[in-house]
């Protein structure tokens, strides 16, 4: 499965993309079923364990994801540097985590001699296989297609699962992820489907706020497909994102209030800083996060990182360049 031109031509300014897939018809499918009640829920759980493996195995980090009744939205960090750091045996080990491979692979992890020929012909594979690793649309056909096949073998039938092709974001800056993460991690209290943003187990909020009120060893390795984001390990682990993650679930908490009439609090106070040292207005953040997926369309940053953005890919205009003006530079406005 090639990635988009689209996709591939972003790369080249930025590693973070916002990824949306549906249920075909718009059903509850991972949900209750309205005409019939009955509770699918725990499709749910399998889709979380799918995402956090393979996150483990392609050198793609997730940053959000949020695992709703007839879809779900992640915010993924490609990681192509490391992938090509990895060996060629490391690249045979995670691709035979997900596939079964090929004979020559199956013979080369049990150590049997290969002729010049067959080395040959495994190494055009591994090529392959590396870079699929670092493949968004690679990510998602491995997300999508085993729960499809064992929701359809649940349900005794056949045909699709999911609508065909899943939708994607790309975010220039800091200010468009975290503000994308945001959005992401507070569809389920759009929704109803918890008391507090971080009490729905089926977001990454919910993954990062159980690592830091706990810290145990489960919680650990439930965090391990999910992106590093503490300031203090920021140049370590090359990340963008200049906040720890007690400032973002902060953040998360104060923009879910603002939805809230007499909900604002003392925390506003402790938003602020986060907020202007992105660059968005405090003001329009309520509509930012509300509205994020129908404003912007595929670039999404500041007026700066569109520009170059449409150079490099030789285009004139963006679509949503006006909302991306709107929200990411009015505080850069006299």
């Amino acid at each position: 499965m090639a990635t988009a031109r689209k996709l591939e031509a972003t790369l080249q300014f930025t590693p973070y993309f916002h990824c949306t897939s549906r249920c075909v018809r718009g059903a509850y499918l991972c949900g209750v079923n309205r005409e019939t009640g009955e509770d699918l829920s725990h499709r749910r759980r399998w889709l979380r364990a799918r995402l956090l493996k393979l996150a483990t195995v392609f050198s793609i980090k997730l940053a959000a994801f949020a695992i709703m009744e007839n879809h779900f939205h992640v915010v993924l960090k490609v990681d192509r540097k490391t992938a090509d750091n990895w060996s060629d045996t490391e690249v045979i080990q995670r691709w035979h985590r997900i596939f079964k491979g090929t004979e020559l692979s199956q013979r080369f992890l049990n150590l049997d001699t290969l002729s010049a020929a067959e080395q040959a012909l495994l190494l055009r594979d591994v090529r392959r296989w590396r870079l699929a690793l670092t493949d968004i649309s690679w990510f998602m056909r491995c997300v999508k297609e085993p729960l499809a096949r064992q929701s359809n073998r649940e349900d005794g039938c056949k045909g699709r699962f999911w609508e065909g092709r899943f939708h994607s974001q790309a975010l220039l800056d800091t200010g468009a992820l975290l503000a994308c993460m945001t959005y992401v991690d507070l569809n389920p209290t759009r929704a109803n489907m918890g008391e507090f943003p971080e009490s729905d187990p089926f977001t990454s909020l919910h993954q990062r706020a159980a690592v830091v009120s706990s810290g145990s060893a489960e919680q650990q390795a439930l965090h391990s497909g999910l992106l590093y984001i503490d300031a203090h390990e920021q140049t370590a682990a090359n990340d963008a994102l200049p906040v720890s993650t007690l400032d973002y679930l902060e953040l998360v908490d104060v923009a879910a209030r603002q939805r809230r009439p007499g909900k604002q609090g003392a925390l506003d106070a402790l938003a602020k800083p986060v907020l202007e040292r992105l660059g968005i207005s405090k003001s329009a953040w309520q509509e930012l996060e509300h509205c994020f997926k129908t404003h912007f369309h595929v670039l999404v940053g500041c007026s700066e990182s569109l520009k170059n953005a449409c150079q490099i890919l030789g285009q004139k205009c963006a679509w949503g360049q006006r909302h991306c003006q709107t929200f990411f530079d009015e505080s850069a406005a006299p």
